[in-house]
């Protein structure tokens, strides 16, 4: 293990999160072995019932805020190595002491992030605003996705108290500009085959426009909201706009975006542009959320619709449009204002 004051504080968060998070998985079991027996439901066992599914509730809000705190601090931990670990310029070349491990990581922590964002959006209507005589179904669809995120978190804490612990200074890496910066790079092949090799003008356009797009979209399902409601598969659009912009984002970020930020024409990686551009953790940060809020919308319908309270419901709703738009909006202005200044 490579010791220093992030990978120790990042090995104890996991730690405590995976300890967090098998107590909380246990209760999820008794809580599903308590639903498929048909007990005589006194008041007494009522109560009790209901005080140890809320106690598994909370356990596994704090649960998740430990994950999510954890997302970031992963490659804070990340960077704090590379001096350590010959042959990485970059967070790029420290991924590559586990690179298997690393990259299952980099998939899981965004999946628990949105699976774990719907589920407190769902928790929240649970715990307060759900129709009468709904609360059971409520409690339901809550705790089969509360069991979702705890795996996910649980393979997620595990997984990245073993990187830390496997982690050797005395392995030599390859970092990104073997592999980011040849022509046969992975995020070259589809703008080249689909646009050509004079892409750069069009993913430029396509970023901006499906990100303004997907704002508009937002904008209308929010007036349509005040007016009366907006169906749910109009939601389900909201999230496929959502996923659309994400890729597009992603290839736009490190094949136009990152070498125009850095003023490094042939370097395309996002891990150097975070790194070195100051506030690129800012506005990559607001693209995630924005997305991941707009993108909630349909699954936290999708499962809360049919108890919630309708009024709460939109106002929620609205809630993350309003701050999904936002966020959106912030990480295109400050990409415009480094692209004019």
């Amino acid at each position: 293990m490579i010791v220093n004051p992030w990978t120790v504080s990042s090995l104890s968060l996991d730690i405590a999160s995976a300890s967090l998070g098998i107590i909380a998985a246990v209760g999820a079991i008794k809580q599903f072995r308590t639903t498929t027996k048909r007990l005589p439901e006194t008041g007494e066992r009522l109560a009790e019932s209901e005080d140890r599914l809320y106690l598994l509730f909370w356990i596994g809000a704090v649960f998740l805020f430990l994950r999510f705190l954890a997302w970031p601090l992963f490659y804070f931990s990340l960077h704090s190595i590379i001096p350590e670990v010959p042959g990485a310029m970059c967070i790029f070349g420290t991924r590559n002491l586990q690179p298997v491990l690393t990259k299952v990581l980099e998939l899981t922590k965004p999946l628990l992030f949105f699976a774990g964002l719907v589920w407190l959006l769902v928790f929240r209507l649970e715990r307060f605003f759900y129709q009468s005589g709904s609360g059971s179904k409520a409690r339901r669809s809550s705790l089969v996705l509360l069991s979702f995120c705890l795996i996910a978190g649980l393979v997620d804490s595990i997984g990245s108290a073993a990187l830390w612990i496997q982690s050797n200074a005395e392995l030599a890496v390859s970092c990104c500009t073997t592999i980011t910066d040849i022509p046969s790079r992975f995020t070259v092949w589809l703008p080249t085959s689909l646009f050509g090799h004079e892409y750069h003008p069009l993913l430029w356009n396509l970023f901006y426009g499906s990100n303004i797009l997907l704002i508009c979209v937002a904008l209308f399902f929010s007036r349509q909201i005040a007016k009366g409601g907006v169906r749910q598969r109009s939601f389900f659009f909201l999230l496929l706009l959502a996923l659309l912009n994400i890729a597009i984002g992603l290839f736009a970020y490190i094949e136009v975006i990152a070498p125009k930020l850095m003023n490094l024409p042939f370097h395309h990686c996002l891990y150097c542009m975070v790194q070195n551009v100051m506030d690129a953790p800012v506005f990559v940060a607001l693209f995630i959320g924005g997305n991941a809020l707009l993108g909630a919308i349909f699954p936290v319908h999708l499962l809360a619709a049919s108890w919630a309270e309708s009024s709460h419901l939109n106002s929620l709703t609205k809630k993350l449009l309003f701050f999904g738009v936002l966020f959106l909006i912030g990480n295109m202005l400050m990409i415009t204002t480094h692209i004019f200044l």
